[in-house]
């Protein structure tokens, strides 16, 4: 009988240290997997919708404005390093024959609350420009790729 205690002992705790090994595993992978944020915004103008993704970039001089249709120019930011999200700023701007015309410009600042399923950042918004007033939509989400 105590042979078998000892045994039965034994192999609980190989098993849990066998179990305890491999839940600290999974967990190292997970803290060491460098998820990222992404900024996922979708742009829609004349019945076309442009999806534009934006990574984290510590420099916005180097972010393109995104042509949407030739009436509209869509900018996103999101500045930060890592998984550290400093701010994010969405501009829109309209095309004239002088130049692009600033006519929507929003800011976000921390906490951000990153999930791996897709999280609504903004509403969705209607943006008005130019002599006909023509129509800019966007939405954007906000997840940890």
């Amino acid at each position: 009988m105590h042979s078998l205690l000892l045994r039965t002992a034994s192999n609980f705790a190989r098993n849990n240290t066998f179990a305890l090994f491999c839940v600290l595993n999974i967990a190292c992978l997970a803290g060491s997997a460098q998820a990222t944020p992404l900024l996922r915004c979708y742009a829609t103008y004349a019945g076309a919708t442009q999806v534009i993704e934006t990574q984290l970039s510590d420099n916005p001089y180097q972010i393109e404005a995104v042509d949407i249709g030739g009436r509209f120019k869509f900018k996103t930011e999101m500045n930060g390093h890592q998984k550290t999200i400093n701010y994010i700023k969405i501009y829109a701007y309209f095309q004239t024959s002088h130049g692009d015309v600033p006519i929507h410009e929003a800011s976000y600042y921390p906490p951000f609350q990153l999930h791996t399923e897709i999280i609504a950042l903004t509403p969705f918004n209607r943006l008005y420009a130019g002599p006909l007033e023509r129509e800019l939509q966007y939405h954007c989400t906000l997840q940890d790729k």
